[in-house]
């Protein structure tokens, strides 16, 4: 599966790298590679390439982003193993996520409140991405990127990777459309 987060493969290369990433998205399309695209506007990628549009307000990724790792957490749904032998700190961040140190746990009943995805959707995500090896596609990121606080979703991003064992086959993220390169 491929998780296209606050990008648009579609209508934002075209000033240099033409339809390298279109004829990309096609391509896996065709091979059946799932395109899921979280993004607040149904942008022209979304709208030719999607098998899932999640709209998510302007800037509420990392309250999503945290809800997925709740999920997993408490789902058991994470490799487990990846995490202890490649990862330093996880247990920091999973009594964040619990709520141990203040009080409030990062649910998806939480998350949908601030961003404006069904918590039920939220879940599912989770899920999905963790039975399904999952990159995350990023092309030049819109407003994911290029917001306040936006290194939050950015720094959440690498955890949530980190907790599906990042660089395992299928398990990556993948950087479009900067000048004609693939990443």
């Amino acid at each position: 599966m491929l998780l296209f987060w606050g990008c648009d493969p579609e209508t934002t290369p075209w000033g240099w790298s033409g339809q390298q990433s279109s004829r990309l998205c096609y391509f896996w399309s065709e091979i059946g590679v799932k395109s899921v695209y979280v993004c607040p506007d149904l942008n022209y990628g979304a709208a030719v390439h999607a098998d899932k549009w999640i709209p998510i307000k302007p800037n509420t990724d990392a309250a999503m982003q945290l809800a997925i790792a709740y999920t997993w957490i408490t789902e058991g749904l994470y490799d487990k193993e990846y995490v202890e032998t490649h990862t330093y700190g996880f247990e920091e961040f999973e009594k964040y996520v619990m709520g141990t140190d203040d009080g409030i746990p990062k649910t998806p009943k939480w998350a949908a409140e601030a961003c404006g995805v069904p918590s039920r959707t939220i879940k599912a995500l989770a899920r999905q991405w963790a039975k399904k090896a999952t990159s995350i596609a990023h092309g030049n990121g819109g407003g994911y990127i290029r917001s306040s606080y936006s290194h939050e979703p950015a720094r959440l991003e690498v955890l949530l990777l980190g907790m599906q064992g990042l660089g395992k086959p299928g398990r990556n993220q993948i950087k479009m459309i900067e000048w004609g390169l693939s990443a």
